[in-house]
């Protein structure tokens, strides 16, 4: 009790509502350090070269089978070459741009008044933060397909896929666009002006998403359910695979091919949600020691898993390595009876042997972790 005439010290709250804005803190500009100019740096790159090969492509769609004058078609190909390398190095710096994206926000977690994580980091502009992390993972996968499809297309002599690959460019653009805007936007912004709440308060509730799904599939008890059946599709998933490639059941002239293809993108469909609700409700918690936790954010971001990333990276490339052969699938369908049937094939092929190292690696990597805990 305080006796009369006597103050107390003003005390900050520990974790406020999200989104109160802290009237103590004096006003501030945008967070700067490397990464920040990284990210800037490299949206301000993409948004420009963007925006000069969407029309160049666009152009090149319209026009590459339907001019026969040797002078105009000689431009075009000029053209497309200069597309095509200055593609190359801009995509794969958006590719790049997603994992450091999760450094950057991690760079900012001592910025942010009361974020123990990137979770906290990312309820500033919450809107702009899930709209990049949705964007940038289908920009990752447009953009590997693109490359795998310019391999293809490059192993021939006539270049059959030219117009579905300069087609697939003047899309993946716009991505990059949309992409590049909103890292402009939210780095530019991005001001600690906010007390923010802790991770625990979102992820740790009884009625979190990633609990509620496999509560009502495998009742109250799914902790000692989901870890059983998350070897059970990963192993089922890799067997297939497996089988597909020692069987040569992958390509484009046989309807079986195509079947065991739509079975594989179906049960790596299965596998995918099976895998981000295993990490969420048991992996994570117990790697981390922390059983009653389960923020993703920190798994991959406080250092007490240092090998977190890499093994969340194996799964994703390997999932991402089966929809590729869908993709590629897809199009170049109607060339079967040309050279790059064998082409085509032999791609697919190693992209099954990718997947499949890539899966292994990452069930083999937290077996390592759970026998070692």
């Amino acid at each position: 009790m305080l006796e009369h005439g006597q103050t107390s010290s003003p005390k900050r709250l520990a974790s406020p509502p999200i989104g109160l804005v802290d009237l103590s803190m004096p006003p501030s500009l945008m967070i700067i350090n490397v990464y920040t100019f990284i990210m800037l740096f490299a949206a301000a790159v993409s948004l420009v070269i963007g925006a000069i090969i969407l029309p160049l492509s666009y152009k090149l769609v319209t026009n590459w089978e339907k001019e026969n004058n040797s002078e105009m078609k000689g431009r075009l190909e000029r053209t497309g070459y200069l597309v095509l390398l200055i593609a190359c190095v801009i995509l794969a710096v958006r590719m790049a741009s997603w994992p450091f994206f999760y450094f950057t926000l991690r760079s900012y977690v001592p910025e942010v008044p009361g974020a123990m994580c990137m979770f906290g980091v990312t309820q500033i502009f919450p809107h702009t933060v899930w709209f990049l992390q949705i964007i940038k993972p289908i920009a990752f996968f447009a953009m590997g397909g693109w490359f795998l499809l310019y391999y293809i297309d490059n192993q021939t002599n006539t270049s059959p896929l030219a117009v579905r690959k300069f087609a697939l460019l003047a899309v993946i653009s716009i991505v990059i666009l949309a992409d590049s805007i909103g890292d402009l936007y939210y780095f530019i912004r991005m001001k600690p002006l906010m007390t923010v709440s802790c991770c625990a308060t979102f992820y740790d509730i009884p009625v979190r998403a990633s609990a509620m799904i496999p509560r009502a599939v495998l009742g109250g008890h799914y902790e000692k359910n989901l870890l059983p059946v998350y070897y059970t599709t990963n192993l089922t998933l890799i067997s297939l695979l497996a089988y597909m490639l020692w069987q040569g059941i992958v390509g484009l002239n046989t309807l079986w091919k195509k079947v065991a293809i739509s079975v594989a993108i179906t049960l790596g469909a299965i596998n995918a949600l099976v895998v981000i609700l295993s990490f969420f409700e048991v992996i994570s918690p117990r790697l981390m020691q922390l059983p009653y936790h389960h923020c993703m954010y920190c798994f991959i971001g406080n250092g007490l898993v240092p090998d977190a990333p890499i093994i969340l990276g194996l799964f994703i490339l390997g999932t991402y390595g089966i929809g590729w052969i869908l993709l590629l699938t897809l199009i170049c369908r109607g060339y079967a009876e040309k050279d790059i049937e064998v082409i085509v094939d032999g791609t697919l092929k190693r992209l099954l042997g990718f997947s499949i190292l890539c899966l292994l690696g990452a069930v083999l990597m937290v077996s390592t972790h759970l026998i070692i805990l």
